[in-house]
């Protein structure tokens, strides 16, 4: 992800931010993420010649230091452009905050051979939902097992391994808080770099 980050001088009114342009099915899009401190609330617009179309805004837990603040508004930039890139625009503009629990996929990242590291952010009424339990099963063509169980972070991501070459696999990922449980499909394509 290209992108830059940007904050104010005065350290009572810190504003953080990410940019980048993207170009994803022949419309360059401009994202532009804040922290704003004083609502706290993290919001990413989406702009397309100057016009901003849509924007997508979480809440930050109050207890949220400075560090976990930068980790949360990353981890929105980066899933805001991965699934514009991927064209899921409507995914990006709708808010969640209807569905008491909600599993996003943020995307993936080849680390070795075959296995590549799987991210997901998991949301609860649309806030971050830190210390959520996540876990699934995959299947690959004849080939399935299980997702090794992990809990999210500050920042409502977590990460899962998958040994992945070349094609795809169906992904079923369940998130659990506090006796409340969701679950989502998703295929994920894998390509040799």
């Amino acid at each position: 992800m290209s992108g830059r980050l940007v904050s104010s001088r005065n350290p009572a009114n810190m504003i953080f931010g990410f940019n980048t342009d993207i170009k994803a099915k022949g419309t360059v899009y401009h994202v532009q993420t804040e922290v704003r401190e004083q609502e706290r609330r993290l919001e990413s617009q989406v702009f397309v010649r100057g016009r901003c179309i849509g924007k997508r805004s979480a809440v930050l837990p109050a207890d949220a230091a400075e560090d976990g603040i930068q980790e949360l508004a990353r981890a929105q930039h980066r899933w805001v452009v991965e699934a514009l890139r991927a064209g899921f625009m409507d995914a990006v503009l709708s808010q969640e905050t209807l569905e008491d629990l909600a599993v996003q996929f943020l995307g993936s990242q080849r680390i070795s051979g075959e296995e590549i590291i799987l991210r997901f952010r998991v949301l609860t009424g649309g806030y971050i939902a830190a210390a959520a339990q996540v876990d699934g099963c995959w299947k690959i063509e004849e080939a399935s097992g299980v997702l090794e169980t992990t809990l999210t972070n500050d920042a409502g991501v977590a990460e899962m391994r998958l040994e992945l070459a070349d094609g795809a696999a169906e992904l079923e990922v369940r998130a659990r808080l506090e006796g409340r449980e969701t679950m989502r499909r998703f295929l994920v394509k894998s390509t040799r770099a």
